[in-house]
């Protein structure tokens, strides 16, 4: 059988302010980490959209073969 866990369970010994500062910053790391993957399955779709284009169409648009990592990951980084 399951052991449930109270709030009188928790041990006297972690103030419970710091415990919600403690979730508060998880919440905010894993808000980051979401948005970080979000914007690289962005980056690879857009790469995955441009690597189809002939060498043609791409020089067309002014974005070298070789280049083409760098362009797509330049275009959703913030500026620094």
């Amino acid at each position: 059988m399951r052991d449930v866990v109270s709030h009188s369970d928790l041990p006297a010994s972690i103030p419970r302010v710091h415990l919600l500062g403690w979730i508060r910053l998880a919440g905010r790391r894993l808000r980051t980490w979401i948005e970080v993957r979000a914007d690289r399955a962005a980056e690879a779709a857009i790469y995955k959209q441009l690597s189809a284009l002939s060498d043609a169409e791409l020089e067309r648009r002014g974005i070298p073969r070789g280049d083409l990592h760098r362009c797509v990951a330049r275009t959703l980084d913030p500026p620094k």
